[in-house]
């Protein structure tokens, strides 16, 4: 099939962003990319693309609800096809890829890895080989002392247009590869 689906939930524009950097790096490698809303996806079937990239914020190291809706109304959809198997075999040729955006303003990182684990588990629930996770930093909107002095330092106007260039140049090296 050669092609991949974007999909992504973004309340504050830093996903957004992320998204668009991960697209236009696997558009440099000849794929037809689809990006959709969270809202956009809710009857897209993840089986028809090879790549699926899912993005999210991280509110309280959970992705935000509407996420969390998402992946279980697709795990339901899914598991009522019978499309989930013991063991969850990899099937060949459907990979995805997980980020997540945070701020990291209490504990760094570690705020952003349960939600990028949450939604990891649900792509290999499907069968699909989960490449890896990105957790890309991006400013704490609404909170300055959070974008400023927290665990992850001054992170004001993140993820910045360094952050997407190396984003984008990932995203076209993860397409070569598949």
């Amino acid at each position: 099939m050669n092609n991949a689906l974007v999909v992504y939930y973004s309340s504050t524009g830093n996903t957004e962003k992320v998204a668009h950097a991960i697209k236009k790096g696997i558009e440099r490698t000849g794929r037809k990319v689809t990006m959709k809303t969270v809202a956009e996806a809710a009857s897209e079937d993840f089986y028809d693309y090879d790549l699926v990239c899912f993005g999210s914020p991280v509110v309280h190291a959970l992705p935000p609800t509407a996420v969390l809706d998402f992946i279980r109304a697709n795990d339901k959809r899914y598991r009522d096809a019978m499309e989930v198997m013991l063991d969850s075999p990899k099937l060949v040729d459907k990979t995805a890829l997980i980020f997540c955006t945070y701020s990291g303003a209490h504990c760094g990182l570690n705020e952003a890895l349960p939600a990028g684990k949450y939604i990891r588990q649900f792509f290999e629930h499907l069968g699909f080989d989960v490449r890896d996770e990105w957790y890309e930093l991006g400013e704490f909107k609404g909170w300055e002392e959070g974008s400023v002095i927290g665990k992850s330092g001054d992170i004001r106007g993140r993820p910045d247009g360094d952050d997407l260039l190396l984003v984008e140049l990932k995203a076209a090296q993860l397409a070569k590869t598949l």
